[in-house]
């Protein structure tokens, strides 16, 4: 007697369709097979299929046009200029100096010394989970930090090992968990402790007499660590709702909806819900204080052991 297999679960296929996109077989702006058509190719089921979808397209990794099919993101918030952006712009900079009337010779002589300079800079990769967070925790944690960091979507992070690539990957701490897959050694990892705006902590401490009120992620470790931060302003019941998976029936007669900024309710539910609060993360300063010198410390470790 065969034993049946286990059905996949929605965080099975998140992966599977995550790893398709970074292997290629899903190209950038491409259409995806249906629902019913990747739920039979993977021996899933089109509802488990379209939870998951929909986890991708909360995350901007999918895009859905109504009536048309669902497609891999070609854009998106920014996280890096292409490369003929950055030509451009290196044009421009050269020939307003030469117009300012800088000499040729010493136009290369920058342009060699500003290479040299990155060649031998660290390098350190700044690793979140959204296209809008990393791209605003990547500028808040560059604003308080003189090293340079490369933005690194966790999407486009699957089947490599960052940091055999950079000397340093840096992540907000309710991430830690998450780089396991795409990283070989913690000891070259440091977790960035960002903490919720105080616009933000004002609006839950005004919300204690609400009757329901729902924290919402796009995944669980999202979910548990919104629950922990409200539940330092908020003394009543906290329910949780993970985007893209529970169902959202869940959401009926709900009075207030905490998530981050760059999360988004299902289609139609940001209009039925009384009050949504959106989390904004900012850099702790207790924590920025130390941040270089934890960079550093662990910059001159790694120079040590390689000699």
């Amino acid at each position: 007697m065969s034993i049946p297999m286990e059905p996949m679960s929605v965080n099975d296929v998140y992966r599977i369709i995550l790893d398709r996109i970074s292997a290629g077989q899903y190209p950038r702006g491409s259409r995806l097979p249906s629902c019913r058509q990747m739920a039979t190719d993977l021996g899933s089921n089109p509802s488990t299929v379209d939870r998951a979808v929909r986890r991708l397209a909360e995350l901007g990794i999918l895009r859905t046009v109504p009536r048309t099919g669902t497609y891999v993101a070609t854009a998106g918030a920014p996280v890096a200029h292409s490369q003929g952006e950055v030509a451009d712009e290196v044009r421009r900079v050269l020939r307003r100096a030469w117009r300012s009337g800088v000499p040729i010779d010493d136009i290369r002589a920058i342009v060699a010394d500003a290479v040299d300079e990155i060649e031998t800079a660290p390098r350190i990769a700044f690793v979140e989970c959204n296209r809008r967070d990393l791209q605003h925790m990547h500028s808040l944690v560059r604003q308080q930090s003189r090293f340079e960091m490369q933005p690194v979507l966790l999407a486009d992070a699957w089947g490599r090992k960052l940091d055999e690539e950079f000397d340093i990957v840096t992540t907000p701490v309710f991430h830690l968990n998450d780089l396991g897959d795409v990283v070989s050694d913690f000891d070259n990892v440091v977790e960035i402790t960002f903490i919720a705006s105080q616009t933000a902590l004002r609006q839950l401490v005004s919300l204690r007499n609400a009757r329901r009120l729902v924290v919402a992620a796009p995944t669980e470790r999202g979910v548990s660590w919104m629950a922990s931060v409200v539940g330092q302003y908020f003394s009543g019941p906290i329910e949780r709702f993970h985007i893209g998976v529970d169902d959202p029936a869940m959401l009926d007669g709900v009075e207030v909806v905490v998530l981050n900024n760059a999360a988004r309710l299902p289609d139609g539910w940001e209009l039925r819900i009384p009050n949504i609060v959106p989390i904004e993360w900012e850099l702790d300063p207790r924590f920025a204080a130390s941040f270089e010198e934890r960079i550093a410390t662990l910059l001159t470790r790694r120079r040590e052991t390689a000699r």
